[in-house]
């Protein structure tokens, strides 16, 4: 196609925007981009891929993993993008929410450079003990905790990471004296924690479930409202009397900031119905998510709320990372 055919159809665009005709998505040749910033096979690539997939007919998306940084350079690639609805982000909490208060430095700001599509999945974290520590329930946890002050060690998959701030949250407000070990990941914590060279870790339920279930840690709460279909059996913070311990991670897509509202709205639209229908469900069931969806407005309140929370977390325990 000739430049001038390029710029006839960028004309014919904006005219429709200013006349008020919505871009739809649900042209089957329109490709948009979901980056991803955590490597394949891991729960947001995942979700992103059971998307990708219930959407295939309002358009084909493309699944480009971005890893590393705690999903910050697939944030700062679509920071740095232009805005078009051609590129959508997945990602974490953490990347809405945690990363501005805990970098010293970052190329983007949530608040300023995204603009909130939908909430698209949640899921809980839990309390884990090794079962050689002779507790099983939150109360006496936090007895064997006040017992052993400095001994009580607990894991967290990164400093600063949801887990910590959690785990640091639930500690203070509880004066339940955890020190926290810091590992470089989920993996290799959830190692020691079954061979029982770590007493305790907050970790999210989908990664400890298959352990519990074959007697290898113990679960004692999860932090969502409600118990987890994964284990049933388990009961919530909440209502064991610990609700400042609630809480669950979401995963939330977005555009770059001056994408046309009706180019975003479409966008939830198709998400919105993709996670209302049972087969996305029951793909995120399988992995420990619920497809727990959300619109544009709910997802900047929550990811208005959340930053204010963490922020104080991350200040409360002084860190700043570079």
């Amino acid at each position: 196609m000739d430049r001038c055919s390029h710029a006839r159809r960028r004309l014919l665009a904006a005219a429709m925007v200013a006349a008020g005709t919505p871009w739809r998505i649900s042209r089957a040749q329109h490709v948009v981009r979901l980056l991803v910033g955590f490597p394949p096979g891991g729960a947001i690539d995942v979700t992103a891929r059971v998307y990708a997939e219930a959407m295939r007919g309002a358009g084909t998306f493309v699944v480009e993993n971005r890893a590393g940084a705690a999903g910050n350079i697939a944030a700062t690639a679509l920071a740095q993008s232009r805005p078009e609805a051609s590129t959508v982000m997945l990602a974490p909490l953490n990347v809405y929410c945690i990363s501005t208060a805990l970098y010293r430095s970052l190329s983007f700001d949530p608040a300023r450079d995204f603009a909130p599509v939908g909430i698209v999945a949640t899921f809980p974290w839990v309390l884990a003990v090794h079962p050689d520590i002779p507790v099983r329930s939150v109360p006496a946890f936090i007895a064997w905790a006040r017992a052993r002050p400095g001994q009580a060690l607990c894991g967290m998959a990164a400093v600063g990471s949801e887990g910590h701030l959690m785990a640091f949250g639930f500690s203070q407000n509880e004066q339940c004296p955890l020190t926290f070990v810091p590992y470089k990941g989920g993996a290799p914590m959830a190692q020691d924690l079954m061979a029982g060279h770590i007493p305790a870790v907050f970790d999210p339920i989908v990664n400890l479930a298959p352990a519990h279930k074959a007697g290898k840690v113990r679960i004692l709460a999860v932090t969502s409202a409600e118990r987890s279909a994964l284990l049933p059996e388990v009961p919530t913070f909440t209502e064991l009397g610990y609700p400042s311990a609630a809480g669950e991670t979401w995963i939330g897509a977005s555009a770059r900031q001056g994408v046309p509202a009706p180019a975003v709205r479409d966008l939830s639209t198709a998400l919105l119905a993709a996670g209302r229908t049972a087969a996305v469900k029951d793909k995120l069931a399988a992995i420990g998510l619920a497809a727990n969806v959300q619109g544009p407005e709910a997802m900047a309140a929550t990811m208005a709320s959340d930053t204010q929370r963490y922020a104080g977390l991350v200040r409360a325990l002084g860190l700043k990372l570079d």
